[in-house]
């Protein structure tokens, strides 16, 4: 598979991750799984979005905790808690919430 998912912020409806980047799904979806929690590299980090302390703890901008960075032998791994990520950007939640409003 080539294709990214991209994972935003509940709060600002920014996207914060694009998975995966630089290496395969299944190695994505391997590595998540072993930890338990999606985990993110380098690239997959959409920078103008995110940040990651200096205790290790990653936010978004607007201050959403998203997890930490727990860096391993290839580098950085931010393993995020997936319940600090959304599946779509505010506009196309605001967009299915009126479409609920005018179906009722």
């Amino acid at each position: 598979k080539n294709a990214t998912t991209t994972f935003y912020d509940p709060v600002s409806g920014k996207p914060l991750f694009i998975a995966p980047k630089g290496r395969s799904f299944e190695a994505f979806q391997k590595e998540s799984e072993a930890h338990g929690w999606p985990s993110f590299r380098d690239a997959e980090v959409v920078w103008d979005n995110v940040r990651c302390l200096k205790n290790g703890e990653c936010v978004s901008l607007v201050g959403t905790h998203l997890g930490h960075n727990l860096p391993d032998g290839k580098g950085n791994r931010y393993c995020i808690n997936l319940v600090s990520c959304c599946g779509y950007p505010v506009e196309e939640e605001e967009e299915a919430d009126k479409e609920k409003e005018d179906a009722k």
